[in-house]
């Protein structure tokens, strides 16, 4: 006869009780994935920045080696930043960086050592109608040959302390065709070559060719998304003039402020108020040169 109570049971007039189970073992933490993380020192008169990302040139953040305050790319990316600046070794060129920011050396690196460690390529190197240099068509021939008169036009800026880029990306397929950064703001130029009649009403309305164009809206449009962009990267509350340059072979008439003969392009700009002062212009223009200050939103 065999009977069971609870964890007792009796077999043959025995009592057996039954041994409880062994305790579960505590799992075993999972080891943090290994994560490489690249440092790029910055520097532009008295800012002084040690940017970070991973390898596959992910913003993580930066710390401001002035105020020694760490700055998360976005709330997810607090906990990588720490682990990023608490991972430097001594013997590293970044803790180098920080120890002589704090120290107020003169001297705080010698030249970047490693293009290839920088995630991100210089847009000042772009040339004025990158994006759509080499097709064979006559149209688009014509609006390279308008963009390299623009940026012609527009290299007289410099002289003033403007900065200028070209063939800036919006996204793959799209680009704004000039940039200028300077005293009276951030401007957003689409240049347009035709070989019909423009004219302009007081309320932007183009029309050439017999036909309305798009233009204004277009690049209204476009100077909007770089103000956001600018705005994420810098930091800042940024807005973008949009403005259309014309090389026209026949007449321009033009009621809208925003659409200007590509020969009046300089008196335009430097006749705004002014928005910047001039150690802004640098920072700002120190943003927008970086490709994925603009690839991050593809």
């Amino acid at each position: 006869m065999k009977s069971r109570s609870g964890t007792a049971e009796t077999v043959g007039g025995a009592l057996a009780v039954a041994e409880p189970p062994a305790p579960a073992a505590p799992p075993v933490p999972l080891a943090k994935p290994v994560v490489e993380f690249v440092y790029n020192p910055w520097k532009l008169k008295d800012l002084r920045r040690l940017y970070i990302n991973l390898s596959d040139g992910t913003k993580v953040g930066y710390l401001d080696l002035a105020t020694l305050d760490a700055v998360p790319d976005s709330a997810g990316t607090g906990d990588l930043l720490q682990r990023a600046l608490a991972g430097l070794s001594p013997l590293t060129a970044a803790r180098h960086f920080i120890h002589a920011a704090q120290s107020g050396e003169t001297h705080l690196l010698p030249s970047p050592p490693a293009v290839d460690v920088l995630p991100w390529t210089d847009l000042a190197a772009h040339r004025p109608g990158q994006l759509i240099d080499g097709h064979e068509d006559a149209s688009y021939r014509a609006g390279v040959a308008g963009e390299q008169r623009t940026a012609g036009v527009l290299a007289g800026l410099e002289r003033t302390g403007y900065r200028i880029l070209h063939s800036v990306p919006l996204s793959p397929r799209k680009d704004i065709d000039h940039l200028v950064i300077g005293p009276t703001g951030l401007w957003a130029i689409n240049t347009k070559s035709t070989t019909y009649d423009v004219t302009a009403k007081a309320d932007g309305a183009v029309y050439s060719d017999g036909y309305r164009q798009k233009w204004v809206e277009s690049i209204i449009r476009d100077a909007t998304v770089a103000g956001e962009h600018l705005s994420v990267a810098a930091r800042m509350d940024l807005q973008c003039r949009p403005l259309v340059a014309i090389w026209s072979t026949m007449s321009v008439a033009s009621n809208y402020e925003g659409l200007v003969v590509g020969v009046d392009l300089v008196g335009t700009i430097n006749g705004a108020a002014p928005v910047f002062p001039p150690e802004w212009v640098d920072v700002v223009y120190g943003v927008a040169r970086r490709s994925d200050t603009w690839t991050a939103h593809h």
